[in-house]
C-alpha cells in the first residue's frame, strides 16, 4: 500500500527523467519465473523512450542500476514476497516500490512526472481505512482496502511492543514466567500484589503504548479505523484512543486466530456502508453546489480543477476512473490547457489532479459505474 507521505513525494517529483513502471506479479508458483522476465522487457522499452528524450547508454544504465538487479532469476527473494501488482517509480534521485493488492496490466510510462492513475483504486477514499490487530504478543496496524492490505512500518509500534511485551512473556496463563536462580526460587517479573496483579498492569501499560502510537500514526486522518482483539484487549484500546474515527464495533478476535485476507473482508463488512455513504454524501454536496452556479465552489472543467489542487483547493474529487484529460500545465501563469495531441511537454491532467489532491490531503472517489450518464467524468469541490 501507499501512504500519503510517498504520495505528497512523487507529486513534488517533476523533471525527465520519471519513470513509471506497472506489472503484474505472483505469490508463488510458476509464474514468479514470469517476474523478472516481464521487467527485464519493460526496462528496454524504458530505454528506448530515455534515448529519445536525449538520455546516452550510460545514463540509462545509471538510472536502471537497482531495478535491474531484479532482472536476474525468480530466486531473488525480492519476487519470493510480492502481492498482485507492482509498481515501480524510478528518477535520478532514488527507485521505488510499491507492492499493490491489484492485478495491473503491464505498462511503461517515461515522462516529465509519474504515472499514478493505475493505483486508483486503492487511493480512493471509498474503499480505505485501517486495522489495528492486536494482543498481548504485539500489535500491527493496517492499511486496507477492500482489495487487500498491508502492514504500516513505523517504530513508534515497535518499540511500544518491544518495551512492554519484550519485558515479559505472556505465554502461559496468567501471562508470567519464572526465571529460575541458583536455589532454584522462582522470581515473577513484574508489578503489582500479585502475579496477576501485576500481568494486568503491563498489559494495561501496553495498550496505552500502542494506542498512543496508533494516534500519533493517524493524526490529521478521517479514515475508519477497525480493531481486532480479544474483548478485554479491545476495551483497553477503545479507552486508549483519541483518534476519532474508531468503529464502534471492533472484531472480537484473537488476530492470530484468522488470516489476514479474512481479517481484512471481516473489517471492510464493519466499514462498508460508512464508507458508501461518504462517496454518496460528496457526490450529492458536488450538486448542489454545481446548481448554484460559477463560483458555487464545484465545477467539472479539468482546466479548473487542476489549478485548484496545485494550490491545495480541493477538498473532495470525484473522478471515473477511466476518465483522462492529455494537456499542460503551466505552472507560473497557474493554467491548465487540454492538448489536442499527446507530445513531450504534455501529461494526463485527470491523473495529475488526482496527485496534487491526495498530496494535499483531500479525498477521491470513485464515480459508480451506474452513474455514467447523469455524473460528469471529473468533480471536484472546493475547500474555499
Amino acid at each position: 500500500m501507499i501512504g500519503q507521505t510517498e504520495i505528497r513525494g512523487l507529486a513534488e517529483e517533476t523533471g525527465f527523467p520519471r519513470v513509471s513502471l506497472y506489472l503484474p506479479t505472483h505469490k508463488a508458483g510458476p509464474d514468479l519465473r514470469q517476474g523478472p522476465i516481464r521487467l527485464k522487457t519493460m526496462l528496454r522499452d524504458a530505454a528506448g523512450a530515455l534515448e529519445k528524450g536525449g538520455l546516452t547508454a550510460r545514463d540509462i544504465d545509471a538510472l536502471f542500476a537497482d531495478v535491474r538487479s531484479h532482472t536476474e532469476s525468480e530466486t531473488d527473494p525480492f519476487w519470493q514476497h510480492q502481492e498482485q501488482g507492482l509498481a515501480i517509480y524510478i528518477s535520478p534521485e532514488r527507485t521505488r516500490y510499491v507492492q499493490a493488492p491489484l492485478h495491473f496490466e503491464p505498462k511503461t510510462h517515461v515522462g516529465r512526472r509519474f504515472l499514478v492513475k493505475p493505483l486508483l483504486p486503492i487511493l480512493m477514499r471509498d474503499g480505505t481505512f485501517y486495522v489495528l490487530a492486536a494482543s498481548r504478543d504485539g500489535a500491527t496496524l493496517f492499511t486496507a482496502s477492500r482489495f487487500g492490505m498491508s502492514a504500516v512500518s513505523d517504530e513508534r509500534l515497535a518499540v511500544s511492543s518491544a518495551e512492554f511485551v519484550g519485558r515479559t512473556q505472556f505465554t502461559n496463563a496468567v501471562g508470567w514466567h519464572a526465571a529460575s536462580r541458583g536455589g532454584g526460587n522462582a522470581q515473577f517479573h513484574g508489578l503489582g500484589e500479585s502475579p496477576q496483579d501485576g500481568v494486568q498492569e503491563q498489559v494495561e501499560r501496553y495498550a496505552v503504548a500502542v494506542a498512543k502510537a496508533v494516534d500519533e500514526i493517524l493524526s490529521g486522518l478521517d479514515v475508519p479505523l477497525v480493531i481486532a482483539a480479544d474483548d478485554r484487549m479491545l476495551g483497553m484500546l477503545r479507552k486508549g484512543l483519541h483518534y476519532k474515527y474508531v468503529v464502534e464495533e471492533g472484531l472480537r478476535t484473537h488476530p492470530g486466530a484468522v488470516g489476514t485476507d479474512e481479517l481484512r473482508k471481516r473489517a471492510y463488512d464493519l466499514v462498508r456502508e460508512r464508507l458508501e455513504e461518504e462517496r454518496s454524501a460528496a457526490m450529492e454536496r458536488f450538486e448542489a453546489r454545481r446548481r448554484g452556479g460559477a463560483g458555487s465552489g464545484a465545477t467539472a472543467r479539468i482546466e479548473e480543477v487542476v489549478p485548484a489542487a496545485v494550490a491545495g483547493r480541493v477538498d473532495s474529487l470525484i473522478v471515473a476512473v477511466e476518465a483522462s484529460a492529455e494537456g499542460l500545465f503551466d505552472r507560473e501563469q497557474n493554467r491548465a490547457v487540454v492538448s489536442p495531441a499527446k507530445g513531450e511537454t504534455t501529461m494526463d491532467l485527470v491523473d495529475y489532479a488526482i496527485l496534487q489532491t491526495l498530496a494535499h490531503g483531500g479525498a477521491v472517489y470513485s464515480r459508480p459505474a451506474h452513474r455514467t450518464n447523469d455524473f460528469p467524468p471529473v468533480g471536484a469541490i472546493y475547500r474555499y
